[in-house]
């Protein structure tokens, strides 16, 4: 199994609230770096869904560090609402 999942799960399966990464935390982690390539493609070759459409309550409180990370730049404009 990558490192990059181990990480991932094991943020997830924290016990302690305080100490569980958030779900946007988890969409930013390392393991899904591969989605925000802008040349990612499906295994048949056909283009990834829209990934980053997020609505503006499903980003509120986010800091701007981890937007920054969660959006890649060819992405940010899906969500014009973020005023990037």
């Amino acid at each position: 199994m990558p490192p990059e999942a181990v990480d991932l799960v094991s943020r997830l399966l924290q016990y302690s609230p305080n100490l569980r990464c958030t779900a946007l935390e988890a969409l930013a982690h390392t393991f899904f770096d591969e989605l925000r390539d802008p040349n990612a493609r499906l295994p048949n070759g056909r283009p990834l869904p829209p990934l980053f459409n997020f609505r503006p309550q499903e980003l509120n409180g986010a800091s701007s560090e981890l937007l920054n990370k969660l959006l890649p730049e060819h992405a940010k404009k899906q969500c014009p609402f973020l005023g990037f």
